[in-house]
Protein backbone atom coordinates (compact mmCIF):
# COMPACT_ATOMS: atom_id res chain seq x y z
CA UNK A 1 0.00 0.00 0.00
CA UNK A 2 2.90 2.40 1.00
CA UNK A 3 4.80 1.72 -2.56
CA UNK A 4 1.78 2.93 -4.32
CA UNK A 5 0.98 6.16 -2.46
CA UNK A 6 4.74 6.68 -3.04
CA UNK A 7 5.33 6.23 -6.66
CA UNK A 8 1.44 8.27 -6.64
CA UNK A 9 3.14 11.43 -5.04
CA UNK A 10 6.21 10.66 -6.75
CA UNK A 11 4.69 11.36 -10.01
CA UNK A 12 5.64 14.94 -11.85
CA UNK A 13 2.59 17.46 -12.10
CA UNK A 14 3.16 20.36 -14.41
CA UNK A 15 1.89 23.42 -13.11
CA UNK A 16 -1.18 25.51 -14.80
CA UNK A 17 1.25 27.83 -16.71
CA UNK A 18 3.23 24.85 -18.34
CA UNK A 19 -0.04 22.89 -19.62
CA UNK A 20 -0.80 25.68 -21.15
CA UNK A 21 1.96 26.80 -22.60
CA UNK A 22 2.18 23.07 -24.11
CA UNK A 23 -1.49 23.35 -25.25
CA UNK A 24 -0.33 26.55 -26.95
CA UNK A 25 2.39 25.28 -28.91
CA UNK A 26 -0.11 22.51 -29.61
CA UNK A 27 -2.19 24.22 -31.34
CA UNK A 28 0.35 26.58 -33.13
CA UNK A 29 1.90 23.54 -34.43
CA UNK A 30 -1.93 22.11 -35.67
CA UNK A 31 -2.73 26.10 -37.41
CA UNK A 32 0.45 25.73 -38.88
CA UNK A 33 -0.14 21.95 -40.16
CA UNK A 34 -3.48 22.55 -41.57
CA UNK A 35 -2.22 25.50 -43.67
CA UNK A 36 0.47 23.84 -45.14
CA UNK A 37 -1.61 20.80 -45.83
CA UNK A 38 -3.77 23.11 -47.24
CA UNK A 39 -0.89 24.91 -49.68
CA UNK A 40 0.68 21.32 -50.42
CA UNK A 41 -3.37 20.29 -51.69
CA UNK A 42 -3.16 23.55 -53.56
CA UNK A 43 0.28 22.84 -55.57
CA UNK A 44 -1.00 18.92 -56.05
CA UNK A 45 -4.18 20.50 -57.73
CA UNK A 46 -1.98 22.83 -59.94
CA UNK A 47 0.63 20.35 -61.25
CA UNK A 48 -2.13 17.93 -61.96
CA UNK A 49 -3.54 20.49 -64.38
CA UNK A 50 -0.45 21.05 -65.33
CA UNK A 51 0.37 17.00 -66.28
CA UNK A 52 -3.00 17.15 -68.18
CA UNK A 53 -1.63 19.47 -70.74
CA UNK A 54 1.94 17.92 -70.68
CA UNK A 55 1.51 14.64 -69.32
CA UNK A 56 5.43 14.03 -68.94
CA UNK A 57 5.81 17.04 -66.86
CA UNK A 58 6.64 17.36 -63.38
CA UNK A 59 5.10 13.37 -62.83
CA UNK A 60 7.74 12.06 -59.85
CA UNK A 61 7.29 15.63 -58.48
CA UNK A 62 3.58 14.99 -58.45
CA UNK A 63 3.59 11.56 -57.45
CA UNK A 64 6.48 12.54 -53.99
CA UNK A 65 3.89 15.53 -53.29
CA UNK A 66 0.98 13.55 -53.20
CA UNK A 67 3.06 10.50 -51.34
CA UNK A 68 4.02 13.37 -48.62
CA UNK A 69 0.27 14.58 -48.42
CA UNK A 70 -0.91 11.33 -47.63
CA UNK A 71 1.68 10.74 -44.87
CA UNK A 72 0.51 14.14 -43.49
CA UNK A 73 -2.95 12.39 -43.11
CA UNK A 74 -1.67 9.66 -41.80
CA UNK A 75 0.39 11.55 -39.08
CA UNK A 76 -2.74 13.45 -38.15
CA UNK A 77 -4.80 10.66 -37.92
CA UNK A 78 -2.55 8.53 -35.93
CA UNK A 79 -2.39 11.51 -33.65
CA UNK A 80 -6.12 11.62 -33.16
CA UNK A 81 -6.03 8.56 -32.32
CA UNK A 82 -3.53 8.81 -29.60
CA UNK A 83 -5.15 11.56 -27.99
CA UNK A 84 -8.29 10.24 -28.23
CA UNK A 85 -7.24 7.18 -25.40
CA UNK A 86 -8.79 4.58 -27.37
CA UNK A 87 -6.02 2.25 -27.14
CA UNK A 88 -5.53 -1.09 -25.73
CA UNK A 89 -6.91 -1.76 -22.22
CA UNK A 90 -4.53 0.65 -19.98
CA UNK A 91 -4.68 1.34 -16.21
CA UNK A 92 -3.25 4.61 -16.04
CA UNK A 93 -3.82 7.44 -19.02
CA UNK A 94 -0.27 8.96 -19.92
CA UNK A 95 0.65 12.49 -19.81
CA UNK A 96 -1.78 14.78 -22.27
CA UNK A 97 0.42 17.94 -21.31
CA UNK A 98 3.28 14.66 -22.59
CA UNK A 99 1.39 13.72 -25.35
CA UNK A 100 0.67 17.51 -26.50
CA UNK A 101 4.21 18.31 -26.51
CA UNK A 102 5.16 15.07 -28.53
CA UNK A 103 2.52 15.88 -30.82
CA UNK A 104 3.74 19.60 -31.40
CA UNK A 105 7.28 18.85 -31.70
CA UNK A 106 6.35 15.97 -34.95
CA UNK A 107 3.94 18.46 -36.46
CA UNK A 108 6.85 21.30 -36.21
CA UNK A 109 8.81 18.79 -37.92
CA UNK A 110 6.79 17.63 -40.85
CA UNK A 111 5.97 21.52 -41.00
CA UNK A 112 9.95 21.85 -41.63
CA UNK A 113 9.79 19.27 -44.33
CA UNK A 114 6.80 20.57 -46.02
CA UNK A 115 8.53 23.80 -46.03
CA UNK A 116 11.16 22.52 -47.62
CA UNK A 117 9.07 20.86 -50.39
CA UNK A 118 6.93 23.81 -51.16
CA UNK A 119 10.15 25.74 -51.47
CA UNK A 120 11.60 23.49 -53.93
CA UNK A 121 8.37 23.29 -55.81
CA UNK A 122 8.17 27.38 -56.07
CA UNK A 123 11.38 26.94 -57.64
CA UNK A 124 10.98 25.01 -59.80
CA UNK A 125 7.74 26.33 -61.59
CA UNK A 126 10.02 30.13 -61.32
CA UNK A 127 12.93 28.63 -63.28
Amino acid sequence: MISQEESASSAYEASTTEVQNVIMEWVEATEQFHNRYAKLTEVINALQVVARRQPTANRSRLRHLTMLRQHMSDVLMTLLLDMSGQKSSRTTQPSKSGQLHSHARLLAELNRKIDAELTSVRTVAQA
